[in-house]
């Protein structure tokens, strides 16, 4: 399962049982919390992954303490849900912060909101507010996407780092396109008015700097639906051929990609050409052209994955003689050659 199918899972359990974790910290943990940080790929029974009670200041102790070599790397700090997560709660997480130096990130959530935290405006003092905040009563996968660099096996903090202030930027230029700001205006005004009095105009340059950026995202997303609709017009172009199965040899093919391995079946015919005809293969039951397969492969991994295309040697198939792996291209330039492959696969498969 995915990290996203996982953290379904969690929100499922989060709504069916979202009134009997009010009010109970130990009633959220149990059902979001604890969830959570293995849905993250951390034990929470090993603790030298997940220390519960971590000791701050010998005087406090913050919920759990996620470690690789001993050191702490992020702070989940959980409150009962219900909680409204107010300043309360966030200085309580700042100050457990604050006291470990070196710390990075920390985590707050009530087991349905979960904020995310660093340091991006003073080394070691927790931001005030949230790089990300990831709702599980309405998951958004790009959202959880960010998730990834928390992981265990992909924890990487200068990616989430670098994810953080992405995140950061992206909320600042949401506020300046809602409402574009004095020093925003500014910026373009200077470039188009050679005149002083910028307090005068500023409300006429600030409704056209709304504008002009407005009727830009209008025409990128038309951009992107006029390449959408070039795209799927190719890929009708590539629909399933029928073939003559008395041409045809049956050859398992497969493919690995971030630990996972795809099995299919490729049809090899008499052709085999990439431009005459586009290569069919039998994926997840369904007939399909390899680019295609490819692509369904890919985004059951990573459901926003917007193409397949450049990984056209994605699909391998073992040489029936010399038992190496090759790419499917393997067999189209064999075809397309004269040569004894097309052969050697029919007497091992037919």
């Amino acid at each position: 399962m995915t990290l996203f199918d996982n953290l379904q899972a969690i929100a499922h359990m989060v709504q069916g049982n979202l009134q009997k974790m009010k009010n109970n910290e130990d009633a959220t943990i149990n059902v979001s919390v604890a969830p959570f940080i293995r849905a993250l790929g951390y034990n929470t029974q090993d603790l030298d992954e997940v220390y519960p009670q971590y000791p701050i200041l010998n005087t406090d102790a913050v919920d759990y303490a996620i470690l690789r070599d001993d050191i702490p790397v992020f702070f989940v700090e959980a409150k009962a849900a219900g909680n409204n997560l107010q300043h309360k709660e966030w200085k309580q997480l700042f100050q457990y912060f604050n006291a470990e130096i070196g710390l990075r990130y920390g985590i707050l959530t009530n087991g349905v909101d979960y904020r995310f935290y660093t340091d991006l405006k003073a080394d070691n003092i927790m931001d005030k507010e949230p790089f990300l905040t990831l709702n599980m009563l309405n998951l958004d996968k790009r959202l959880a996407a960010e998730l990834e660099g928390f992981a265990k096996e992909g924890y990487n903090a200068e990616q989430i780092r670098s994810s953080a202030q992405k995140l950061a930027i992206s909320r600042l230029l949401a506020q300046e396109f809602s409402q574009p700001s004095k020093e925003f205006t500014k910026h373009f005004a200077r470039q188009i008015h050679s005149g002083g009095q910028f307090d005068a105009h500023m409300p006429h340059f600030a409704r056209l700097v709304k504008q002009a950026w407005r009727d830009l995202v209008e025409q990128e997303i038309a951009n992107r639906l006029q390449r959408s609709s070039r795209e799927n017009e190719d890929e009708q172009d590539e629909a399933s051929v029928p073939l003559d199965s008395s041409e045809v040899i049956e050859v398992p093919v497969f493919a690995t990609h971030s630990g996972r391995r795809f099995e299919a079946t490729l049809f090899v015919d008499e052709v085999m050409n990439w431009h005459k005809r586009p290569i069919q293969l039998s994926f997840e039951g369904e007939l399909m052209t390899a680019n295609n397969a490819t692509l369904t492969a890919l985004r059951s991994i990573n459901p926003n994955r917007k193409t397949g295309k450049s990984n056209i040697v994605f699909w391998r198939f073992i040489h029936p003689k010399s038992g190496e792996d090759l790419p499917i291209k393997a067999i189209c330039d064999d075809v397309q050659r004269g040569g004894r492959l097309r052969q050697e696969l029919a007497a091992k498969y037919m």
